[in-house]
């Protein structure tokens, strides 16, 4: 499948309120389906939230995801592109993953032809019509002198810290009630009316594909709950699930 791209988001690696043999199955079923991409595809994109919690140091970056941090620089030596788009929960990306790593980062999401076809790709936090307040923190989290002042509080306080945040968002955001409209449709039809042929989102953790008038509009769901993924073959897009053994949660 030389034109396939796969798509995934909303991983949330090493989310706390899961337990240890889930996040090592969880892990072990994440190298498996990057085998599987490394084997019959040359493109994979990764649509935001990929670990629960994401911030590096100019210097220092979560141990703990070595084993991840490998594998994709050894999918990119082998001719594997790899896009990061950030999420809401690892949107403090600096270059660790770009210059040591080999990955394409996006900030804000990305548009692209492939096989003939435009891609719209975004994570989809904030589209909510009822999350102005969300959008506001965002504002203030990405500002520039937020970030630096952030790196003077020492890693072995800040990691903890901002994982509890972060886990108190992820909780917030599950149950919060948005209200009829779902924003993230409604922004997607507009992009597909203005000439984009899909729009692919994370975020929610709801897995939809919908053939709507002008295009195709794909939420990828999550690895959390439904461990569903996107697969662009060169002319359509499926939304798929992972199958494997027994999760214990």
């Amino acid at each position: 499948m030389e034109k396939a791209v796969y798509f995934i988001s909303d991983i949330h690696l090493g989310a706390p309120s899961l337990t240890r043999e889930f996040e090592t199955q969880r892990r072990n079923e994440l190298l498996k389906f990057l085998d599987e991409v490394t084997i019959n595809a040359k493109r994979m994109v990764i649509v935001g939230d990929l670990f629960d919690f994401w911030y590096e140091y100019k210097s220092v970056v979560p141990k703990d995801f070595f084993w991840l941090y490998a594998r994709l620089k050894a999918m990119v030596e082998k001719g594997i592109s790899i896009d990061y788009v950030a999420g809401n929960h690892d949107f403090f990306l600096g270059d660790f993953f770009s210059d040591s790593v080999g990955l394409q980062v996006h900030p804000d999401g990305f548009s692209e032809q492939l096989a003939g076809k435009k891609f719209l790709i975004i994570h989809g936090d904030g589209l909510a019509e009822k999350d102005s307040g969300y959008r506001m923190l965002k504002r203030i989290l990405k500002n520039g002198f937020v970030r630096s002042t952030i790196r003077w509080i020492h890693p072995d306080i800040g990691f903890p810290l901002a994982k509890a945040f972060s886990s108190k968002s992820r909780e917030y955001t599950s149950t919060k009630d948005y209200g009829e409209a779902d924003g993230m449709m409604l922004y997607a039809e507009s992009k597909l009316r203005n000439g984009y042929d899909f729009v692919v989102m994370g975020h929610n953790h709801s897995p939809r594909l919908e053939h709507l008038a002008k295009g195709v509009y794909v939420n990828l769901g999550d690895w959390l709950h439904n461990f569903t993924y996107g697969l662009y073959d060169g002319s359509e897009m499926h939304l798929l699930r992972w199958e494997f053994g027994h999760l214990a949660k």
